[in-house]
C-alpha cells in the first residue's frame, strides 16, 4: 500500500500558453509529493501543446499527457482525464490559476480526516494577468453555511477544490456538461447529496482574472443558466432552498433582467463573494461618453 494516498490534479488546457508554465509550476513545487498531473490538451490551435510535450520531456513521471483533436470544452476535458485518473483523492486545476504550494498537502489532510467530506475547497486571492493582487474570494467554511450558500452563489472556487473519489456517485465522469461553463454548480448540487463540503480558511490558490476567462463572458445568459441549475436542483436533485435566500435570489434575477451587459460585470464579481476588487468605475465612463456626444452634436 502506498504511503500516502494518491492525488491525480486534473488540468484541462484550451490555448493556454500565456498564463499555464505557472499554473504547472505551481503543482509541481507542492510540499505533497505523491501525486500525478494529468494534462488534458483540449484541441488548442497555439503553441500549448508543444509547451506540455517539453514539460511531459521534463517530467515523465509526473505529468500524464493526454490530447483531444478538437475543442470539447473545459468540463469535457476534465471528464476525459478522469478516466486516465488513478487517484483516491481529485485535485482540480485551471491552467491560468497558481496554486500555493501547501495545497494539495493541506488539503490532503483535511479530507483523511473527514472521511464524509466529498468536496473541500479553499479561499482564493484574486491576481490580474500580471499577477497583481486585486481582490480575494471569501466563502464559507462550514458544510451547513455552504449548502444554504449554494441556492445565490457557487460557495465553492472550482480550481481550489480536491474530491474524495470513493463519495462520488458515479466513477466514470465528474461533470454533467450540458450546462455549459456552470456545469460544476449543477454537478455540485448532485453531490451534496452523497457527502458533505467544506472550504479551508486559507487563501491556497490565486484565481486569475483576465480578459480570456471564460466564466465572465455572456453574463446575462449566464445567469439565466444558473437559474435553471437552481430550479433543477430543486425539483430534481432534493436540494431545500433556505428560505433566507429566495429575496437574494429575487434580488439578482430583478438587477440582471433590468441592467444591460455591459454593466454586470462588478454585479457578478460581487455576487462571488469577491472583496476590494479594483474595478474601471463603468457608471463614470458612461456618464463622459454621454457628455462626449453632447459635446460632438453641439459642435456640428
Amino acid at each position: 500500500m502506498l504511503r500516502k494516498p494518491l492525488v491525480s490534479v486534473i488540468m484541462p488546457i484550451y490555448n493556454g500558453s500565456r498564463f499555464m508554465g505557472k499554473a504547472i509550476d505551481s503543482i509541481l513545487a507542492q510540499t505533497y509529493h505523491n501525486f500525478e498531473l494529468i494534462v488534458v490538451d483540449d484541441g488548442s490551435t497555439d503553441t500549448t501543446l508543444s509547451i506540455l510535450k517539453n514539460y511531459k520531456k521534463n517530467y515523465p513521471n509526473k505529468i500524464r499527457l493526454f490530447c483531444h483533436s478538437k475543442n470539447i470544452g473545459a468540463f469535457a476535458a476534465t471528464n476525459l482525464g478522469f478516466t486516465h485518473a488513478k487517484g483516491v483523492y481529485i485535485g482540480l486545476m485551471d491552467c491560468d490559476d497558481i496554486s500555493n504550494p501547501s495545497r494539495l498537502e493541506k488539503e490532503v489532510t483535511f479530507l483523511q480526516n473527514h472521511p464524509d467530506v466529498i468536496l473541500v475547497g479553499t479561499q482564493a486571492k484574486i491576481i490580474d494577468d500580471k499577477g497583481k493582487i486585486t481582490g480575494q474570494k471569501i466563502y464559507p467554511n462550514d458544510h451547513e453555511e455552504i449548502y444554504k450558500a449554494f441556492a445565490w452563489i457557487n460557495p465553492i472556487v472550482h480550481p481550489s477544490a480536491m474530491i474524495n473519489r470513493a463519495l462520488l456517485p458515479k466513477n466514470n465522469y465528474l461533470y454533467h456538461t450540458n450546462f455549459g461553463v456552470n456545469s460544476d454548480y449543477y454537478s455540485f448540487f448532485e453531490w451534496l447529496n452523497y457527502g458533505k463540503f467544506a472550504n479551508l480558511p486559507e487563501f491556497l490558490l490565486s484565481y486569475r482574472v483576465h480578459g480570456g476567462n471564460s466564466s465572465l463572458q455572456n453574463l446575462k445568459q449566464r445567469f439565466y443558466t444558473i437559474t435553471k441549475i437552481r430550479l433543477a436542483a430543486v425539483k430534481h436533485l432534493n436540494y431545500r432552498f433556505p428560505s433566507s435566500a429566495i429575496l437574494k435570489f429575487i434580488t439578482q434575477h430583478v438587477l440582471v433582467s433590468l441592467l444591460p451587459e455591459r454593466l454586470l460585470l462588478p454585479l457578478y464579481l460581487t455576487l462571488r463573494g469577491m472583496r476590494k476588487v479594483k474595478l474601471p468605475n463603468i457608471f463614470k465612463i458612461s456618464r463622459n461618453m454621454r457628455q462626449l456626444k453632447r459635446y460632438a452634436l453641439s459642435t456640428n
